[in-house]
């Protein structure tokens, strides 16, 4: 599995959302029902045990889209 399949499948799981292809790199929060602040922690803590990394708060408060996630797990060199 890739590390963008695994990527989707985080997502789907934390945010509740039942098909892939309704992800989007332009959705947030506002766009997406299941994506409150308790999802949001879960996504990182899946992030962090998949991918083996440590994540700084301020880069997960600054999580406003899903290009934004795919951007900072960029920064700590998951490639996508």
């Amino acid at each position: 599995m890739s590390n963008l399949e695994k990527i989707n499948e985080i997502i789907c799981d934390s945010f509740h959302i039942k098909n892939v292809e309704n992800i989007s790199d332009e959705l947030g929060p506002d766009d997406i029902e299941g994506w409150d602040s308790m999802a949001h922690v879960e996504m990182i803590t899946a992030f962090e045990e998949e991918f083996e990394i440590a994540m700084d708060v301020i880069d997960v408060s600054r999580m406003y889209t899903i290009g934004d996630i795919k951007k900072i797990l960029k920064k700590y060199d998951v490639e996508i």
